[in-house]
């Protein structure tokens, strides 16, 4: 059976944490901090692709959705959700680049969670814990890593630089600024 977690060489990693009493809105303030502050954690770990933090106070119940029963939280929780590349490695190194990146901010995310680290040294065994399988995992670039797409990302940029820079030109003059501009 295939991993529910696992598309292409891609992985998607889901852990769902519950947060002290207390500690809610502290943790927000924390997580939005980083906006505000202008600091980008996750560009530490650079085999992220996309990753969020969530605090879900509790299940959102609709009684059009016909769910066969009523599911609650009974304390707040915090989801931690990461696309990543494996390339050839496995989670394992994955989550100790994410505690390495995150080391100066265990205490201050996961501390404030239950069972919580405030050691980087124990947050793979934490994050790990707290695991859920995805279910189905789909990755719109599962065969690409993140350099291949920020490369194909560049490259579109250049290229879009270019169709703006030699807009009007005439065939000829702009054949050869295409090839001077993009050789091979």
């Amino acid at each position: 059976m295939s991993d529910p977690n696992v598309s292409g060489q891609a992985y998607g990693f889901l852990a769902m944490m519950p947060i002290k009493d207390g500690e809610v809105e502290p943790l927000r303030a924390y997580l939005e901090g980083f906006r505000d502050r202008g600091e980008r954690p996750f560009h530490s770990v650079p085999r992220t692709h996309m990753a969020r933090f969530v605090i879900v106070p509790d299940f959102h119940n609709d009684k059009r959705w016909k769910q066969r029963k009523e599911e609650r939280l009974e304390i707040p929780s915090l989801i931690l959700s990461s696309n990543l590349d494996l390339d050839g490695q496995d989670l394992d190194s994955y989550l100790d680049e994410l505690a390495e990146g995150f080391a100066p901010h265990v205490a201050d995310i996961w501390g404030r969670c239950i069972g919580g680290p405030t050691d980087p040294q124990d947050l793979k065994v934490y994050l790990k814990h707290n695991q859920i399988d995805c279910g189905f995992f789909y990755a719109a670039y599962g065969q690409a890593t993140v350099p291949k797409v920020k490369a194909s990302l560049a490259q579109r940029d250049k290229l879009m630089d270019f169709a703006t820079r030699t807009q009007g030109m005439k065939p000829a003059a702009l054949q050869k600024a295409f090839i001077k501009e993009f050789p091979g």
